[in-house]
């Protein structure tokens, strides 16, 4: 073999081995990628993992959270539904000793007032007597000769009955109403019987009122003075 040879075979040995180095620098170059990528998948697949485990914890907080405030909300609902009934019931109380008071305040008021408006009505009774008496004054010769006393008894008679209009306006403004009963039947729960008559017309029943002989009186709804009155009673065949 010559020396050109040699050198022939020595140049391509050393292309091969360059070649060859060269290609075992790119089979490491993306050996080491090929790792790099698997561990950036991993680490990325733990983030992933870790975000999902936390959504998780985050969602079962906010469910307990939720179911916490739920029973908050029925608790409060249950206080508000005791404060609700409570108040209702003081109101009824209330309205119910407000009425007593009034019904307590009305009947203090009725019995103060009444014998103060049975002593108005005496006062009545003599002040119509004396206009009555006034009403049925006999006229004779001495009255016509001598007019002075007829007229100061007309005079006193006309103040008698204006003062009773008076007293009349003063009761009827302290809701004190007259009975009437005169032609009615007797009724014991509010008239007293002081003298009966009998040979009445046949028309008249057994019982009925024929007069008064002293009025009776109302207060608001209830009796102040029962009335006296003469009641027909049928003749003994």
């Amino acid at each position: 073999m010559n020396a050109w040879s040699i050198k022939a075979d020595e140049a391509q040995r050393e292309v091969l081995v360059e070649e060859f180095r060269n290609r075992l620098a790119q089979a490491l170059a993306t050996t080491e990628d090929g790792q790099e990528a698997a561990a950036g998948d991993q680490s990325a697949g733990a983030s992933r993992e870790v975000d999902l485990a936390t959504l998780l914890g985050e969602i079962a907080m906010l469910r307990n959270e939720l179911r916490l405030q739920s029973r908050q909300f029925k608790q409060t609902l249950e206080e508000l539904r005791r404060f609700g009934d409570d108040l209702r019931t003081n109101n009824e109380r209330l309205q119910r000793d407000l009425e007593r008071a009034h019904e307590q305040t009305s009947l203090v008021a009725q019995q103060t007032a009444r014998p103060l408006l049975l002593a108005l009505l005496d006062l009545r009774d003599r002040l119509q007597a004396g206009v009555d008496a006034a009403g049925r004054m006999p006229s004779s010769i001495m009255t016509r000769l001598v007019p002075g006393p007829q007229r100061f008894a007309a005079s006193l008679a006309e103040g008698q009955r204006l003062s009773l209009q008076r007293l009349d306006e003063l009761l009827a403004g302290q809701r004190v109403r007259a009975m009437r009963v005169e032609g009615e039947a007797f009724d014991p729960q509010r008239m007293r019987v002081v003298g009966v008559e009998s040979g009445t017309a046949a028309a008249v029943a057994e019982g009925t009122v024929l007069r008064e002989v002293r009025r009776g009186f109302y207060h608001d709804d209830g009796l102040l003075r029962l009335a006296e009155v003469i009641v027909s009673k049928k003749a003994n065949p």
